[in-house]
């Protein structure tokens, strides 16, 4: 996997980006005009996110410029996307982030590793979709904060509401967990939800975070062992209504027997690389998912290793770091 490297404004970031994937942003971008339904949900959330996000909709302005799409039809792919992954966090000494990174099919091999410089002064690594601002997979800022991003899907969301594309990639250049805390409580009602892993080198701690329609469900975790999948896990959430998920709960309940005895990178990426029983974490197409890439991140040096592919299959890493 190549390494994107890009500075600047936010609209010459963007650019910098489109240019570098036009390729992979053609693959996957359908070519057809954007439907009226579509058109119209665009119309509607384009302004709520304009006025929290201006910055960010320059970034795409910039990415469609780069890459010769229309702008319009890059905002409405930034404005929906689903994925479903599996976390696996653990705190203390050699302590780790590792992810598998699921999400359909159309998106094999077109991932890239982007190495961003933003103008707040961050330098941020980011695992990103074509077309797609940073933010949404697994990333890393110079601030010693590691992120990972898995869809939850509850029954209550806004019809009007915050992208979550757009909370991910604005969370990427806080400076500590207060500020993460600040950001999604200061974007409320939210259109889509997921739940993030967010570790603070500087702070040791990390919090899992599951984003609702109008509040956030916060743990705050300072050692151990935590996973997380694609449903409700926190006290204070696990009475939200959910749409069933065979799936999701089946990895989670499977995924601890692989650390019966020492905490471990290796016993985490044989964790995310197994196949058994009718749902598994590494994911072949079942489903309508794959497993586009393995993400492990050391949280002592902040070292991300990360290689496009089903995890059972991967050989060799990329190793980047900030």
């Amino acid at each position: 996997m190549d390494l994107i490297e890009v500075s600047g404004s936010h609209y010459e970031i963007g650019f910098q980006i489109g240019q570098a994937t036009a390729g992979q942003i053609a693959a996957v971008l359908s070519p057809k005009p954007l439907t009226p339904g579509f058109q119209k949900r665009v119309a509607v959330l384009a302004p709520l996110h304009e006025r929290a996000f201006p910055h960010l909709l320059k970034e795409i302005q910039g990415m469609a410029d780069g890459s010769g799409q229309e702008f319009e039809k890059l905002l409405a792919w930034n404005f929906f996307e689903q994925a479903g992954c599996t976390s696996i966090l653990a705190l203390g000494p050699g302590g780790f982030l590792a992810h598998n990174e699921d999400g359909n099919p159309v998106f094999r091999n077109h991932l890239s590793l982007v190495k961003m410089r933003i103008p707040r002064g961050q330098t941020i690594i980011s695992l990103q979709y074509p077309g797609e601002l940073g933010g949404n997979a697994v990333s890393v800022n110079s601030e010693g904060l590691v992120f990972s991003v898995n869809f939850i899907g509850p029954e209550r969301l806004a019809n009007v509401g915050y992208s979550a594309n757009f909370l991910a990639r604005e969370l990427l250049g806080a400076r500590n967990l207060g500020e993460v805390r600040g950001i999604l409580a200061g974007c409320r009602p939210r259109a889509d939800v997921y739940h993030w892993f967010v570790y603070s080198c500087s702070e040791g701690k990390a919090l899992s975070i599951e984003l609702l329609k109008d509040r956030e469900s916060i743990q705050e975790f300072r050692e151990g062992l935590h996973f997380h999948t694609n449903h409700c896990l926190n006290p204070d959430s696990g009475n939200e209504p959910q749409g069933e998920d065979e799936s999701s709960v089946a990895r989670l309940g499977r995924l601890p027997r692989f650390f019966r005895g020492e905490v471990t990178r290796d016993r985490a990426v044989r964790a995310l690389s197994d196949h058994r029983g009718k749902w598994p974490i590494c994911r072949h197409g079942g489903e309508g998912l794959l497993t586009l890439a393995n993400v492990v991140v050391d949280l002592g040096s902040l070292e991300m290793r990360v290689a496009e592919g089903p995890t059972c299959r991967i050989r060799e890493y990329f190793t980047a770091s900030v």
